[in-house]
């Protein structure tokens, strides 16, 4: 029988789910990674839920800045290999100029870990893709965000871990007007984070990062820097399930 602890973690876990998903994001891509490079044991999952902002300064075809708070986030992380997992996640995949409004969109991944578990610095290769429609010209358009990651994580204390990522994302909205090669942004960067245990159960999660952006809407060039910053609650329900 689950403890009143367990069930109250799982709750509050319920409770910035739905927090998250009523939430109207707009001009985001959603780039940050929210996670370590190892990966879930097979057939165990862990759930995380949060939000986050980001700010944009783009420098063509004009000097511009902009402001995007409450980015939605959550996701579900299964175990396949001692070395392999795969994700899903509900999140922003749309462009980030004020001409596009995204709407909620999902991506899926998988993570390979490449060094043993007992490195002192574990390395996790990703790869993955989100789809979302968008609006332009208040017509709704798909857009198709194939992406790959590597991530570093190193624990710095028996709580906490250090995460590094390096990420390239590239979203094209290949039915607007032109095709996908005049409507398109490339995003590429890197992001630091850590992921503190509160308890054995769950964990707190904050990163923050800086992105290069460039790509075209309606053929017309586009060019800036994006940063992100969020925090996210991390649920492992593989050590719920064992209280």
């Amino acid at each position: 029988m689950k403890s009143p602890f367990i069930k109250n973690q799982f709750f509050l876990a319920v409770v910035v789910c739905l927090m998250v998903v009523t939430v109207q994001p707009v001009k985001a891509q959603w780039l940050l990674n929210f996670g370590t490079a190892t990966t879930v044991k097979p057939k165990d999952f862990v759930f995380i839920s949060g939000t986050g902002a980001q700010f944009t300064f783009m420098h063509n075809p004009s000097a511009s800045t902009s402001f995007t708070p409450f980015l939605a986030h959550a996701g579900l992380r299964l175990g396949l290999t001692p070395n392999l997992d795969a994700g899903y996640r509900l999140c922003t995949v749309a462009l980030p100029f004020s001409s596009v409004g995204p709407t909620l969109g999902s991506a899926v991944d998988v993570k390979l870990r490449v060094t043993p578990l007992t490195a002192a610095w574990q390395v996790g290769l990703i790869a993955g893709g989100g789809l979302a429609y968008v609006q332009v010209a208040n017509t709704s358009k798909s857009a198709w965000s194939p992406g790959a990651a590597v991530c570093f994580s190193r624990n710095i204390s028996s709580s906490t871990v250090l995460t590094i990522n390096g990420r390239f994302v590239n979203t094209a909205i290949p039915s607007a007007p032109g095709g996908g090669n005049a409507n398109f942004v490339t995003s590429a960067g890197t992001s630091v984070g850590l992921a503190s245990n509160l308890n054995s159960v769950v964990a707190i999660m904050p990163e923050i990062g800086i992105f290069d952006l460039h790509g075209k809407i309606n053929d017309v060039m586009y060019d800036g820097i994006g940063v992100q910053l969020g925090v996210v609650l991390k649920v492992d329900f593989a050590k719920t399930k064992n209280k």
